[in-house]
């Protein structure tokens, strides 16, 4: 349930990322493209214990999020590979540092999933997000040396290997395959993980997603909560609806008309207990999920942590 302005699931950016977009070199690994809802095979829906009454989730954790890099993760794998590319370039008679305010970590899964869901949120934004710079666009990417964009290559594609027509020498010294940060993602994921989150880890944390939107529970929690706006003179089959609503993106900054949907947006969402059924159903089905892809997820996981336990040991003996 997203609109243009307020993102469920903030991306984490690393190095390889950062770095290619500052070069102009090709995109690094990236996550897969979601499956439509329409294509997922059908699934009962899973039981649930005694649902609470919940007004944000946000100190609470989804059961996909065990398999699924955290942001201290993303963190020390960035800056361990930060330190690693800098010291090949290094090697090259060069310097380069990843340029500041990158690498942001992502959010937790439950952050912006179901908004809104904060009444002193709505009231200064209505459903745009609370970042200014959020609507903006980027700044223009730091100008890279020459010299040093071919030192640092393109890194590894998703599948891991290296594009192909890169320079293989900078003034007669051997380049690592794909360059520095190839260099530096292979030392870090030379036990496991991948440095982004796994394939099957982000296909289940949509699939639960956009299953619990479907589930008979939630479609009941949303009905309750249209009465509720109903009552208010709004007419809205269901929250991501109200959220979506073309008029809210036709204007910078939240109208009075805007702040006013949402703050009963929120209100009704309380009323209806809708945040507490769509977590507690959505998690059932990540449970479901997970209980079928165990084996290659408890792979996933061992992987994530050995990934983590290299880039910390790296960080323990700096650059």
């Amino acid at each position: 349930m997203t609109s243009p302005r307020r993102a469920r699931w903030a991306p984490a950016l690393s190095l390889i990322t950062i770095a290619l977009v500052t070069s102009g070199c090709a995109t690094g690994p990236a996550a897969p493209q979601a499956r439509p809802f329409a294509t997922l095979a059908p699934m009962d829906p899973p039981p649930v214990g005694e649902v609470p009454r919940l007004t944000r989730v946000d100190d609470r954790r989804l059961p996909v999020e065990s398999y699924l890099l955290t942001g201290e993760q993303f963190r020390t794998y960035d800056a361990a590979q930060d330190v690693l590319t800098a010291r090949c370039v290094r090697g090259f008679g060069l310097e380069y540092a990843r340029p500041p305010g990158s690498g942001a970590a992502p959010e937790t899964q439950t952050t912006h999933r179901y908004d809104p869901v904060d009444p002193a949120d709505v009231a200064a934004n209505g459903y745009h997000s609370p970042d200014p710079a959020a609507g903006r666009k980027p700044a223009g990417a730091p100008t890279v040396d020459p010299d040093v964009r071919t030192v640092l290559g393109n890194g590894l594609a998703p599948d891991g290997r290296t594009a192909p027509g890169l320079a293989t020498e900078f003034h007669g010294k051997a380049l690592p395959a794909g360059g520095c940060i190839a260099d530096a993602q292979r030392q870090l994921i030379a036990k496991g993980g991948t440095g982004r989150d796994a394939d099957v880890a982000v296909a289940l944390n949509f699939e639960g997603f956009e299953r619990s939107k479907a589930d008979p529970r939630v479609l009941a929690a949303f009905q309750a909560w249209s009465a509720c706006m109903k009552e208010r003179g709004y007419d809205y089959p269901t929250p991501g609806d109200a959220l979506k609503d073309a008029r809210w993106g036709a204007t910078p900054t939240a109208t009075a008309e805007e702040i006013a949907t949402a703050t009963a947006d929120v209100d009704c969402k309380a009323r209806a207990n809708v945040v507490g059924v769509w977590f507690t159903v959505e998690a059932a089905y990540e449970d479901e999920l997970i209980r079928r892809h165990q084996e290659e997820l408890t792979t996933v996981k061992v992987g994530n942590e050995a990934m983590t336990a290299l880039a910390r040991s790296v960080l323990a003996a700096g650059g």
